[in-house]
């Protein structure tokens, strides 16, 4: 696919779309061991998984993980370097 963009800090932008493929063939591959007994489907983007020690806080350093939606309509969230243990720039 194309390069990545930068964004207004020195890392490089993660777009999903360059991943979406990668991570469907990581689920697909370690399924198994996630422990999911239902089908799902993947939701089209990151979620940012904020980490703060208050609940007041905005912004701050996140977890980026991928979602994925139950037929039972139970979420599953996983750490992105999870999924993607070799990707770089995490």
């Amino acid at each position: 696919m194309g390069k990545m963009q930068k964004n207004n800090s020195e890392h490089e932008s993660i777009r999903f779309s360059y991943y979406r493929e990668s991570i469907i063939d990581a689920l697909n591959k370690n399924g198994d061991k996630l422990g999911i007994d239902e089908r799902v489907r993947l939701v089209d983007g990151f979620i940012r998984t904020p980490i703060v020690e208050d609940l007041g806080t905005v912004g701050g350093p996140f977890i980026p993980t991928i979602a994925l939606v139950g037929d039972s309509g139970r979420l599953y969230f996983f750490a992105l370097k999870a999924i993607l243990p070799d990707m770089e720039g995490l």
